[in-house]
C-alpha cells in the first residue's frame, strides 16, 4: 500500500477475471465480505489502516485492502465526517468506482488509480479520481491504455450529490449565458456545454472534463472561475469562493 502524500494518494491494482467474479460484483456485495471470498484483508472490519486527517478536511481518509481469488483492491474510506451526508453512502460510492471499472476486466488487464480531495469547504466536498486502464497485456507488458477521470461531489448543506445535470439552471436564458461563458474559457478546446461532461470543484474554479474522442490520450479540462459561474447555478448549490 502506498504512503499518503500531501492530500492523499491511493493506488489500485486490479487483476480481473470474467465470469464468477463479475457475477458476484453485480450483486453489489461489500468488497470485504462475504468471508469465503476473501483470501486476506489488511485490516479488521471498521479499522482504517494508514488513515490520517487532512489539513483541509474535518474527516479522516483511510485505505482498506482486500484480496480475492481474481483481483486485489485498495480503496479509500471516510471516518469522522461531521456534515449532513452519511459516511456509509459516500464510502459505498467510493467502492463503486472500483466496481465500475473492474467488472469487465480480464486477467490481462490492470487498473491504476490515484485520488485527491480538490474541494473541502466544511460542507462542500469534491473527490477526483485519476488513473489508467490497460487492457490486453501479455505477460504483464504491452496492451492498450485508456485514461480515467471521475469525480464525486457532495453538498452536505443541502444533501445533494452535484453533477453537471443538476448544477446549472435549466431555463433557456441561463443555459445560453452559461454556454457562452463555458466556451470563452474552453478556447481552442471548444465543445458545446452539455450533460455528458463530468464536473468537480476547486477552491476557485468549477472544472468540466470530457474526452474529445475515443482515441484521446487524456481528458480535456475546462476551468471556469466560481465567481463567474455561480449566478447560473441552481439555487440550492452554492459552493463558497
Amino acid at each position: 500500500m502506498q504512503k499518503w502524500i500531501a492530500i492523499g494518494i491511493f493506488g489500485i491494482l486490479l487483476l480481473g477475471g470474467a465470469g464468477a467474479v463479475c457475477a458476484k460484483m453485480q450483486q453489489t456485495q461489500p468488497l470485504h465480505a462475504p468471508a469465503e471470498h476473501v483470501l486476506q484483508s489488511s485490516c479488521a472490519d471498521g479499522e482504517l489502516p494508514n488513515s490520517r486527517k487532512t489539513a483541509e478536511t474535518d474527516f479522516e481518509v483511510g485505505s482498506k485492502t482486500v484480496h480475492r481469488t481474481h483481483f486485489s483492491a485498495a480503496y479509500p474510506q471516510l471516518k469522522g465526517l461531521t456534515s449532513g451526508f452519511p459516511e456509509e453512502m459516500i464510502n459505498q460510492d467510493l467502492e463503486n468506482i472500483i466496481r465500475k471499472y473492474s467488472e469487465d476486466m480480464t486477467a490481462d488487464d490492470t487498473l491504476k488509480v490515484t485520488y485527491e480531495v480538490t474541494r473541502s469547504s466544511g460542507e462542500f466536498y469534491s473527490f477526483v479520481f485519476h488513473g489508467t486502464l490497460t487492457q490486453g497485456m501479455q505477460n504483464g507488458t504491452g496492451g492498450e491504455s485508456f485514461p480515467l477521470l471521475e469525480a464525486l461531489n457532495y453538498d452536505a448543506g443541502t444533501k445533494i450529490k452535484v453533477t453537471v445535470e443538476n448544477l446549472v439552471k435549466h431555463d433557456k436564458e441561463s443555459m445560453s449565458a452559461f454556454g457562452k461563458l463555458f466556451s470563452a474559457y474552453a478556447g481552442n478546446n471548444a465543445e458545446a456545454f452539455g450533460d455528458g461532461m463530468g464536473v468537480y470543484f476547486t477552491d476557485n474554479d468549477v472544472v468540466f472534463y470530457f474526452l474529445k474522442n475515443d482515441a484521446a490520450l487524456e481528458y480535456t479540462q475546462v476551468h471556469v472561475p466560481l465567481k463567474e459561474a455561480k449566478p447560473y447555478f441552481n439555487t440550492p448549490i452554492q459552493p463558497l469562493e
